[in-house]
């Protein structure tokens, strides 16, 4: 395991430059599922997998799926399945550690046999974990120990027994799964949920396990040769509450503006039972259509109201506190049938050319095998309250004044020409009289999610 720290270092710091000034982003599995956790607690789904290791400048997601370690390029990107194995981990290099049936590898050569678990420190040290404990330059470091964790400093975080220790002292008790932020704080799971430095992270849910810590991959900027859509959400509007017996949810209009240069254009390809991978489609000014794979997953709705399918995950709807922007509750609606109906938004564009997607999303056809759907410039993606899941739960919520949010393209895997207009919110004092709830909005702000 023999290593050059000198070269390792500038290596990651030529990585890391331009990272510093972005934001700070923790990835966590949840259930199968790998999301990403930024700025003010906003998650975003970004891959099916489990154990997540994120580059240090957020440009790759390694994680496993299956019996594969699996690369996610961000932001939006292909993913590659690059070995066998688990536990992924990425050097200040760049090299990928990976534990394979035969032990340790990187970047493919065997260079640990039978270990496990690996972990690089920022001077290129690697460490793996072996039957006696913790090995580090070949020697055992932490009897008995697993799940080793470099801090930028040098200082080792692993398990031991049921606790988590730096450099043999306790540092949290009854915690797995150490890791670190580039800024030196210590990131636990306990049966609380995740920790960092002792304090509950913001946007957490039970069930986060796996942190690990790098920053926002940098945005790339639009090819001004494609005509890209804009999706501009609009504020929630026309609240209403529904329910009886104590179980209630509260109701809004969700509206998304196409104000681009061109149509939002998906077109989905079946990959299994009721379910397509959705491609975008965009075309060229210079003439052609560029495609960009898997952006996201469509999927056949089989309800009251609904039988066609659904683009997945097209808008997002939270309720969240005003005090510290906390989540309280999400949506849990199936999707949106994207089409031409309402142009709502002809006023705001130069391009107007009428409706092109005129569809219904093949309604009561559960057999095809591909689709076509979307949003011209200046059409509306429209939903009333109530439709369909357009609603979110208030049982258990108390009286207070909360936010609300409606996000569009809330995985960000959408290309468009902007992202800074997917959110709008409405400031709401939610009240409670007689074990009935009603609300009252305060403020609208259809530029901001902090209302």
């Amino acid at each position: 395991m023999a290593t050059h720290p000198g070269a390792l270092i500038a290596a990651a710091v030529v990585a890391l430059g331009g990272a510093a000034d972005r934001p700070p982003l923790v990835v966590v599995e949840n259930d199968g599922r790998i999301v990403a956790i930024g700025e003010g607690g906003k998650r975003a789904a970004l891959a099916e997998g489990t154990e997540p290791a994120l580059t240090a400048d957020g440009t790759r997601l390694a994680f496993v799926r299956g019996s594969f370690v699996h690369v996610l390029e961000r932001p939006g990107g292909p993913v590659r399945r690059v070995a066998t194995g688990r536990s992924p981990a990425w050097g200040p290099d760049g090299r990928l550690a990976v534990a394979s049936p035969a032990g340790v590898r990187v970047d493919g050569r065997l260079v640990a046999p039978g270990a496990s678990e690996p972990a690089w420190s920022r001077d290129g040290r690697l460490a793996v974990v072996v039957a006696e404990g913790i090995v580090v330059d070949a020697q055992v470091v932490v009897p008995g120990g697993r799940s080793p964790a470099w801090a930028p400093d040098g200082r080792l975080a692993y398990v031991l027994g049921a606790d988590v220790y730096v450099d043999g002292a306790l540092a949290v008790a009854g915690a797995r799964d150490p890791a670190w932020d580039a800024s030196g704080r210590l990131t636990v799971v306990t049966d609380a949920g995740v920790l960092v430095d002792g304090a509950a992270l913001r946007g957490s849910r039970p069930g986060d396990v796996a942190p690990s810590w790098g920053v926002e991959a940098p945005k790339p900027k639009p090819d001004p040769n494609l005509l890209l859509p804009d999706l501009d959400q609009r504020a929630p509007s026309r609240l209403t509450i529904a329910g009886w017996g104590g179980s209630y949810r509260l109701g809004f209009t969700s509206a998304t503006d196409n104000v681009g240069r061109g149509p939002l254009w998906v077109r989905g390809a079946r990959t299994g039972n009721r379910e397509m991978r959705a491609d975008q489609l965009a075309s060229a000014l210079k003439g052609g259509i560029r495609v960009f794979r898997s952006v996201g997953r469509i999927r056949y709705v089989n309800d009251s109201d609904h039988h066609h399918w659904h683009l997945m995950r097209f808008q997002q709807f939270e309720l969240r506190r005003a005090s510290d922007f906390g989540l309280v509750v999400r949506d849990r609606k199936s999707g949106f049938c994207l089409g031409d109906h309402y142009g709502l938004a002809r006023h705001r564009v130069k391009n107007f050319a009428g409706p092109r997607f005129f569809g219904s999303c093949g309604q009561f056809e559960t057999g095809r095998t591909s689709i076509e759907m979307g949003t011209s410039i200046g059409y509306t993606d429209r939903y009333p309250a109530h439709f369909h899941g357009q609603n979110v739960s208030l049982t258990g919520v108390p009286a207070g004044v909360y936010v609300l949010v409606h996000r569009a393209n809330p995985t960000g895997a959408l290309r468009e020409l902007r992202d800074d207009n997917n959110a709008a919110s409405v400031r709401i004092r939610l009240s409670w009289r007689r074990g009935v709830p009603s609300v009252a909005v305060l403020r609208t702000c259809e530029r901001s999610q902090f209302c």
